[in-house]
């Protein structure tokens, strides 16, 4: 399932009241590094507008963290956890250019919930996001780190 639908399933199962307290909280800071949403461009949004709004403005992994951290915060820990395993289950349709991975800064609350790019990942930004690469140190010999910055 590709990762807009994911969300868009999870969000189904907020009742009226929910899926607003859901919409403020996208307007408010919820992980590191991400700029909230500006409240005119979810004023009046229903789940699917909110969803796209959320893939616009972080990226599909991005968006899948925050939509989990702002269910913890509002007690649907099921539904959460639910959707994290479903992300990281694989569920998601397969790779295609449209679908960007985006990474959060380790130092977030992110880093937590285990959405991290595996190694050997693409990483993409697209617009005004910011990427936060985890620091590399230390010695050991016979390991290389490749690193490709494109702009565009």
């Amino acid at each position: 399932m590709q990762v807009p639908l994911l969300i868009l399933d999870t969000l189904d199962g907020l009742g009226t009241d929910d899926f607003k307290r859901f919409r403020w909280n996208l307007t408010q800071p919820v992980l590191d590094g991400c700029q909230p949403i500006r409240k005119g461009h979810l004023e009046n949004a229903d789940k699917q507008d909110t969803v796209s709004r959320m893939i616009d403005s972080y990226g599909e992994e991005t968006a899948v963290n925050i939509t989990v951290e702002i269910l913890r915060r509002m007690n649907h820990n099921n539904a959460a956890q639910k959707l994290k395993q479903a992300y990281a289950g694989g569920s998601t349709g397969g790779s295609t250019a449209a679908q960007n991975t985006h990474a959060t800064p380790p130092s977030s609350s992110s880093s937590s919930l285990g959405l991290t790019p595996a190694a050997g990942a693409s990483v993409c930004a697209q617009g005004k996001s910011v990427i936060v690469a985890p620091n590399i140190s230390g010695t050991s010999s016979g390991v290389s780190i490749n690193m490709n910055i494109n702009t565009q």
